[in-house]
């Protein structure tokens, strides 16, 4: 049963209604900006809700029995919104950040709103210079995903994520091993591999480890995974390329990462109470487990060794 005003509630039991749908996204860094199906923009509660986006809610659907919601959403918005551009969208900005859709009187917005629906956003892209979001996940979807842990013997926790006490929390601060780097160089792979001359020799080297723009195109919150670094030359190479091209002067942070192995936990982090894996499970014989027949060098499994 949804929550709904009592002066809305009157209204819509009316004759005729003035009531319209807004959709509010709520972007990890706290911004907030809205579109709405209205034919003009509608402001709410500080939010100003463009018309001249739009999004398509006919695939909202809520069922009265145990079923998980049905909510995928899609909506398209324009680059005329105030604050949000196809740059952030390339970035990342808006990677993982939340919904709310409400239905409110347009003509006398102080009535208050029913909330819809609520979730989070799934890929973002950019078609036509335009920003286009196929996926607006119900909030219930969530139920559909494993809840609880599954047994591993490398760690399961976030690496820097305090306190430890929590079901992924490791206890490590990392914010105390972020470095301070410039762009000195480019490499082939301009959007992946460039270097810092001042970055070299790095103990521990940050392979693994995280980096995060934060000036130039692909300044962002997003952090990306190291794949190499050399350490004579000061040369970085990123898993995944940035979404735009690296150039020389472009700052960043960097920092070593964990392998989430039990020797590196305790022995260069000290931190082996907080071990969120069962490192002494025992590992099967590769041989052992094959499927009967299966061939093996030197022969087949369940078979003598062929000399």
């Amino acid at each position: 049963m949804r929550k709904t005003p009592s002066e809305l509630l009157e209204h819509l039991n009316g004759s005729v209604t003035t009531t319209c749908r807004l959709l509010k996204f709520i972007l990890k860094n706290g911004n907030v900006f809205g579109m709405t199906l209205h034919d003009k923009n509608v402001v709410y509660k500080g939010v100003t809700y463009y018309a001249i986006n739009g999004f398509d809610p006919s695939n909202v659907a809520t069922d009265t029995g145990l079923s998980v919601d049905n909510s995928e959403v899609k909506a398209l918005l324009s680059v005329d919104i105030p604050g949000i551009t196809t740059q952030m969208v390339e970035a990342g900005e808006l990677d993982d950040c939340e919904w709310e859709m409400m239905l409110v009187n347009w003509a006398d917005t102080s009535m208050g709103h029913i909330l819809i629906d609520a979730g989070d956003v799934g890929e973002v892209s950019v078609v036509d210079d335009m920003v286009y979001m196929p996926e607006l996940l119900s909030v219930a979807m969530r139920l559909r995903q494993n809840i609880g842990q599954v047994w591993s013997r490398s760690c399961r926790a976030i690496f820097g994520l305090i306190p430890a006490d929590q079901q992924l929390g490791c206890g490590i601060n990392a914010d105390a091993l972020w470095q301070a780097g410039t762009v000195t160089g480019i490499g082939d792979e301009p959007r992946r591999i460039f270097a810092d001359s001042t970055l070299t020799g790095i103990s521990p080297e940050p392979v693994p480890g995280r980096l995060q723009w934060l000036t130039g195109n692909n300044a962002s919150s997003r952090v990306y995974q190291i794949e190499a670094y050399g350490t004579a030359t000061g040369t970085i190479g990123l898993l995944e390329p940035c979404a735009f091209a690296i150039v020389n002067g472009d700052t960043f942070r960097i920092r070593v990462d964990c392998d989430k192995q039990p020797y590196t936990c305790k022995n260069v982090w000290n931190n082996w109470l907080n071990y969120k894996g069962e490192s002494l499970i025992p590992v099967g014989d590769g041989i052992a487990v094959l499927t009967p027949g299966a061939q093996v060098p030197g022969g087949f499994v369940g078979s003598e060794v062929i000399e």
